[in-house]
């Protein structure tokens, strides 16, 4: 009975495998009613799971759909997921810098999430690319290209979807033990056997404190393990955007600058991500994967197998032209200056993330947004700079120019990378 199981929860008692798959398949079938559910929900939030009863529920979660399978190559499929985070277009570099060295990477990935964006957005940007395709589809441009990024299907994880609709609905969606089973049993249902995570924290992101990041990356590394699978997580700083530009055409530009040689904290998450990867499908040493991936973009293979993909999933080629993404960016519509010298003490990410939604919505192409937290900056530089082609509204501008907070002290800067498990 749900009820049983929700006071055993509550009282801080485990729960078995058989327990957690009676409840996941009862709200799927309509025995246990959506009041029931959201009990069982609430109380994990508050009193948590065993490490045991999370691999379980992950284990039920993933039974409850489809799993991928792929014709065995030379090296394991790869795969790669973040937590969200702003100007976070690793995507499009680690992608296709594994590809190059061999590894066959094919990711399903989502849309726009609350403040960030989506890797599904950013590629539709490269005109007539496709997203939306079958399986065996994607296999095939995998075959073709080594490697595809393609929408989320739905056929995966139903379990996962009817409960995080309700979670987000009932304000239950903070707890580490359902964050982990819903990310990892979509990872598990997507056929690949390798796997970096990108834990992101601080003020851009979900997990707020690096030591509830690493608890979290812990719990979805062992699980994976457990799986059988291989997988490194790396607890990355969202107190600041990643790249250098927020927000539409401009933030795929940044990514595509990178594959061009731009060295920048995009450019270095990126490396570290891919080496993970490449180290654990290899067999080989980070330092030797990492060298790999260096590689990969200075020798333009990494651009080229991009150009591959994208080409492959039916999308044009023009922004992969420097002198196209220069003109999105030639004259900004506004600039937005400091008004006093000092130290970047905090950035509201999540408000700079809204704004640039919203500025997008109004025909912006990205905000140009180069501030970091530590950064020392003069009395009338640029904090941000808008472009597109219509001018954004006033809203838009307050909520900008309010989301910096400075001080007359220097700040240290966050570390990019605060540890990797």
């Amino acid at each position: 009975m749900i009820a049983d199981v929700i006071e055993k929860v509550l009282a801080g008692a485990d729960l078995d495998r058989a327990e957690l798959k009676e409840t996941v398949e009862g709200y799927l079938s309509g025995v246990v009613s959506r009041e029931e559910m959201t009990s069982f929900l609430r109380a994990v939030c508050a009193k948590g799971l065993s490490e045991q009863a999370t691999i379980w529920l992950t284990q039920v979660m993933l039974e409850s759909g489809d799993r991928l399978t792929f014709t065995p190559r030379g090296y394991p499929y790869a795969d790669k997921h973040s937590t969200g985070g702003l100007a976070d277009s690793t995507t499009l570099i680690v992608a296709p810098v594994v590809a190059s060295t061999g590894i066959p990477f094919l990711k399903m990935s989502g849309r726009k999430l609350g403040h960030t964006g989506g890797t599904i957005d950013k590629l539709e940007l490269f005109k007539g690319l496709r997203t939306e395709m079958t399986i065996a589809e994607a296999e095939a441009i995998v075959e073709k290209t080594g490697v595809a990024v393609i929408a989320q299907s739905k056929e995966l994880v139903p379990a996962d979807k009817a409960m995080y609709k309700l979670r987000d609905e009932t304000n239950t969606v903070k707890s580490l033990p359902l964050i982990a089973s819903s990310v990892i049993s979509k990872k598990l249902a997507s056929g690949a056997d390798v796997f970096a995570l990108d834990v992101k924290t601080g003020s851009g992101a979900f997990m707020e404190t690096v030591e509830d990041s690493i608890r979290l990356a812990e719990l979805m590394v062992k699980i994976l393990v457990s799986s059988g699978k291989k997988a490194a997580a790396v607890i990355s700083d969202m107190d600041s955007p990643l790249g250098d530009y927020v927000g539409g055409v401009l933030e795929v530009s940044d990514a595509l600058d990178v594959l061009d040689g731009k060295e920048s904290r995009l450019y270095e998450l990126s490396m570290v991500l891919a080496s993970r990867i490449i180290a654990l499908a290899k067999g080989i040493s980070v330092e030797a994967a990492e060298g790999e991936a260096r590689d990969a973009v200075k020798s333009g293979r990494a651009k080229t197998k991009l150009m591959e993909m994208v080409s492959a999933q039916g999308g044009e080629l023009s922004l992969f032209d420097g002198n196209i993404r220069a003109k999105y960016r030639s004259s900004p519509l506004a600039e937005i200056r400091a008004e006093r010298g000092g130290y970047l003490s905090h950035i509201d990410c999540v408000t700079l993330g809204f704004a640039a939604r919203d500025a997008e919505k109004q025909g912006g192409y990205g905000i140009y947004a180069p501030r970091k937290v530590g950064d020392h900056v003069r009395d009338g530089n640029i904090l941000f700079a808008l472009y597109g082609i219509e001018p954004p509204s006033e809203d838009v501008i307050a909520r900008l120019r309010g989301c910096m907070v400075f001080s007359d002290v220097p700040v240290e800067a966050p570390p990019l990378v605060h540890k990797i498990v």
